[in-house]
C-alpha cells in the first residue's frame, strides 16, 4: 500500500506558509492603526497633562489632531497645555479655534474670556446678528442668502393678487431678513477666513512695514487681525474697528490651521 505522507506534508506545509504571512500581514496592520485597540493620542494628552508633563502632552495633543481629526475637545485641551506651558497667544489661539467648531463651547468661552481680561487682550465688538445664526449654518451663508432673496421674490408675486396680498408682504418681510441676515453671515464668514491672533504677548501696530515706521497703537496677545497683504516679514493688517497697519508676520498666527 503506497504512503501519501510526503504529499501531506508538502500541501500542509505549503498552507501554512499562506496562513503564516497573511497572519503576520494582519499584524502588522493592526500595529501600523496606533492607538486604535490602545490609549487613543487624544486620552494619552489627557494622562500627560495630568502628570503636568506639558510638552509630552501638547506632542500628544498634537497627534491626535492628525490621526483623530479636528474636535473642539482636543483644542481645547491643547489650549490649557500652551496656557501651562506660558504661552496664553498660542493658548487662546487654540480656543478661538475650539470656538469656530463649537461656537457654544462654554469653557473655550469661559478660557478665552478670562485671558483677554487677564492680558487686557482688545475686546471683539458684540455682533447681535451672529447670535441668530443656526447651527450648522457655516459654509452655508451662500444658500441662505439665495433662499430669502427667493422668498422676497415669491412674497412679490402674492402682491399681485387681491386674495393674498396679506400673505405676500408677509413672505417679502420674512425673505428680506432672511437675505440681510445671510449677507451679513456671508460677509463675517468671508472675513474670517483671513483672521489672525497676536501670539507675542505684546506687539506695536505701525503705519508702515519697518520698525522704526510711526507707532499706531500697542496690540496685547490674543487680538484679533483680519489680513490684508504680506510684504518683506510684515502683515498688513485690519482691526476691528477698521484701523489698518502693519505688525510682524511672526507675530501672529492664522485662525485656520495650517492643512
Amino acid at each position: 500500500m503506497k504512503s501519501f505522507f510526503p504529499c501531506n506534508v508538502f500541501v500542509g506545509g505549503f498552507f501554512w506558509s499562506r496562513f503564516r504571512a497573511v497572519a503576520l500581514m494582519l499584524l502588522s496592520a493592526l500595529l501600523s492603526l496606533g492607538g486604535v485597540f490602545g490609549v487613543s493620542p487624544f486620552e494619552e494628552g489627557n494622562a500627560l497633562f495630568k502628570e503636568k508633563k506639558y510638552p509630552p502632552a501638547e506632542e500628544a495633543y498634537n497627534r491626535s489632531l492628525a490621526l483623530e481629526g479636528d474636535t473642539p475637545s482636543t483644542r481645547y485641551n491643547l489650549g490649557k497645555v500652551r496656557e501651562a506651558l506660558g504661552d496664553p497667544g498660542g493658548a487662546m489661539l487654540e480656543w478661538e479655534r475650539a470656538l469656530r467648531l463649537d461656537p457654544q463651547n462654554a469653557m473655550a468661552l469661559k478660557s478665552l474670556a478670562a485671558a483677554r481680561t487677564t492680558l487686557s487682550s482688545r475686546p471683539d465688538p458684540e455682533r447681535w446678528w451672529l447670535n441668530l445664526r443656526p447651527l450648522g449654518a457655516a459654509g452655508k451663508e451662500h444658500w441662505i442668502l439665495a433662499a430669502g432673496a427667493w422668498l422676497s421674490l415669491a412674497g412679490l408675486c402674492l402682491l399681485w393678487s387681491k386674495n393674498s396680498r396679506a400673505e405676500g408682504l408677509t413672505t417679502v418681510l420674512a425673505g428680506v431678513l432672511i437675505a440681510v441676515l445671510g449677507l451679513l453671515w456671508f460677509r463675517h464668514s468671508s472675513a474670517e477666513a483671513d483672521m489672525a491672533l497676536v501670539r507675542a504677548r505684546s506687539i506695536v501696530f505701525r503705519a508702515a512695514p519697518a520698525d522704526p515706521a510711526r507707532a499706531l497703537e500697542a496690540l496685547n496677545a490674543g487680538t484679533r487681525l483680519q489680513l490684508l497683504d504680506e510684504s518683506g516679514g510684515w502683515s498688513r493688517c485690519r482691526l476691528a474697528d477698521g484701523l489698518t497697519g502693519w505688525v510682524p508676520s511672526s507675530s501672529i498666527e492664522r485662525l485656520s490651521p495650517a492643512k
